[in-house]
């Protein structure tokens, strides 16, 4: 009987471990340049740079899981700036892009 107990109490952990080990993976991305600027976004984090700008206004906009969108100001940037602005979801960063004027 302790036995087969034994055996049902590994196939339950294995079968947990199982479900940790096939999460997916978190979410990330990042769009493609423009003007040498782009954005990224990971897990909670959203944040843009730009490399070799030639003098570009850009702003960040993130969208977050489950709590209102974030717009950035606008920004000159001329040259290389990492981050140029940066923002933090509480829950998820959903998407991240850069508006440009």
């Amino acid at each position: 009987m302790r036995s087969k107990f034994r055996i049902a109490l590994g196939v339950a952990v294995a079968g947990l471990t199982g479900l940790v080990i096939a999460a997916p993976p978190a979410q990330a991305g990042s769009t493609g340049r423009t003007l040498g600027c782009a954005a990224h976004w990971k897990v909670t984090a959203a944040w843009n740079e730009c490399i070799d700008s030639p003098g570009t206004e850009i702003r960040l906009y993130v969208e977050c899981d489950w709590q209102p969108d974030h717009t950035g100001t606008w920004k000159k940037v001329r040259g290389t700036a990492n981050p140029v602005d940066e923002y933090r979801c509480y829950v998820k960063a959903l998407a991240a892009w850069n508006g440009y004027r």
